[in-house]
């Protein structure tokens, strides 16, 4: 699947309805339901959030994941900072992993045991005046 960053992945995009994602998707295999959304679980390694039945937020997790035509999910961290010198450091959680940040791109990319294990897309978000 290729990433969009802050606009979706494949023909996936923020602000669909869950109606509309289920006509492209099919059912998901998983539904799990949060006080502030619902989480839909998908086969191929996608996880979709939805905020007022809108899609706010999309999980990664498949290693066929491409951004800007290069792999993400399953490289080692050396190879993130090294082909994606915008992601940063956000959270050192020891042995429970780190996550790196592109803000630009709006990507979270998760690291566990030296390696990315899943990427999270965002889209843009107003800034408030």
């Amino acid at each position: 699947m290729k990433i969009y960053p802050k606009i979706g992945v494949d023909t996936i995009k923020f602000g669909m309805s869950q109606k509309q994602v289920q006509a492209e998707l099919g059912a998901p295999i998983g539904k799990e339901t949060t006080a502030e959304e619902d989480i839909w679980e998908y086969a191929n390694g996608v996880e979709l959030a939805f905020e007022d039945d809108r899609l706010s937020s999309i999980t990664l997790s498949d290693e066929q994941q491409l951004l800007n035509a290069k792999p993400i999910v399953g490289i080692s961290e050396h190879v993130l900072q090294e082909q994606f010198p915008a992601f940063s450091l956000d959270e050192d959680y020891g042995s429970d992993g780190k996550s790196y940040y592109d803000e630009q791109l709006e990507i979270m990319a998760w690291v566990f045991d030296g390696k990315v294990f899943n990427v999270v897309v965002f889209p843009t978000y107003e800034q408030d005046e």
